[in-house]
């Protein structure tokens, strides 16, 4: 054997969890070339080592049956997408979007058939898969390839918009008092303008939330409802963590602007009194935006 498929067995036989026959061995050779080598032209060029893949199969390539039919079931080209994808190249992560969560938020619309929802559930069905958190690998990582990597993404995308529908403060109308206690004031003539202003408000907010892009909705949606921090929205992102601050920055003040304006429209507030209760919303903006995006 050459030095390449040597290393290809040995990776292989690293990450299996069978013990390979001398025999066993001899014949995998020729088949872990030929996989790489079939992969790689799948998606047009090579995106992982060829012995980080081997291992990757060893892995999941299951023990019980003969080892040529173990690996003649796996969607071969799905594992090397995946793993590829959790590695963070580029390429792979665009080939995983197209193939697979496209195609999943199609299947998402069964379950509610609206932009934000299906936004949302992608967004979250991202960061399930790609992002590692304190307790868990990226989920992507225990695909096995027993089956097509599109039919596996939406169980997952499903999975998420079912709990999502689940929860119980997207059908819990939001308390009023929610928005009260996040607006507090002492100022006896604010307080009255506050009162009469929440439904005007929730207007406003609504509108300007619908006006932000997905990408914004959803990054305010995880960091402050879900509670993510800007490391991991950045790795689900592919930027740097300082690149999605700038980011959560800008979509907080569009959107804060944003129901300026739509206030502005709907109350008859004198310039002062609408510049004091936003100054109001923005002392307690994160918490007021954190109630209202479960909702929204």
């Amino acid at each position: 054997m050459s030095n390449l498929t040597s290393e290809l067995v040995a990776a292989f036989r690293g990450g299996c969890a069978r013990t390979l026959s001398p025999d066993e061995e001899v014949g995998l050779a020729p088949v872990l070339t030929e996989l790489v080598a079939r992969c790689e032209q799948a998606w047009s060029g090579p995106w992982l080592k060829p012995g980080d893949f081997a291992a990757h199969l060893g892995l999941h390539t299951p023990a019980g049956e003969p080892l040529g039919d173990a690996l003649a079931a796996l969607c071969c080209e799905d594992l090397y997408l995946a793993l590829a994808a959790v590695e963070g190249h580029r390429a792979a992560l665009e080939a995983l979007e197209a193939t697979a969560l496209v195609p999943a938020g199609r299947a998402v619309r069964r379950v509610e058939d609206s932009n934000a929802f299906v936004d949302e559930v992608l967004q979250l069905t991202r960061l399930r898969l790609l992002v590692e958190d304190s307790t868990r690998a990226p989920r992507l990582m225990a695909y096995a390839g027993r089956g097509p990597l599109r039919r596996w993404a939406e169980a997952v995308a499903l999975g998420v918009a079912l709990s999502l529908k689940r929860r119980p403060e997207r059908t819990s109308p939001l308390d009023d008092a929610v928005i009260a206690a996040t607006l507090g004031t002492h100022d006896p003539e604010l307080e009255l303008i506050r009162h009469r202003s929440r439904p005007a408000f929730r207007a406003a907010f609504a509108e300007a939330l619908a006006a932000l892009s997905p990408r914004d909705r959803n990054l305010l949606r995880l960091g402050l409802v879900q509670g993510l921090g800007v490391e991991s929205l950045g790795a689900l992102h592919q930027v740097h963590a300082s690149t999605v601050s700038r980011w959560m920055a800008k979509a907080r003040d569009a959107l804060l602007e944003s129901t300026r304006e739509g206030l502005a429209r709907r109350l008859a507030l004198n310039t002062s009194q609408l510049d004091s209760l936003l100054r109001v919303l923005d002392g307690s903006l994160d918490v007021s935006l954190a109630s209202l995006l479960k909702e929204g």
